[in-house]
């Protein structure tokens, strides 16, 4: 299969599946493949400060 039909094939999932492949799979292929500072500093991106506290704020800080 090529990047693009995988590409289209995951946005296609269900968004539940979109998040198994998130939690699932990334986790399992990050650090094998995201080694040098520019993918690094992309992975930050989504776990900015910024981002953790507008969650935390629609999330009642988990209660």
């Amino acid at each position: 299969m090529e990047f693009n039909q995988l590409k289209d094939a995951v946005l296609a999932l269900e968004p539940s599946e979109q998040k198994r492949l998130i939690t699932e799979v990334l986790t399992e292929i990050m650090p094998k493949v995201c080694t040098d500072e520019a993918c690094l500093s992309r992975i930050r991106h989504f776990v900015d400060e910024e981002t953790v506290k507008t969650y935390k704020q629609q999330h009642m800080d988990g209660i």
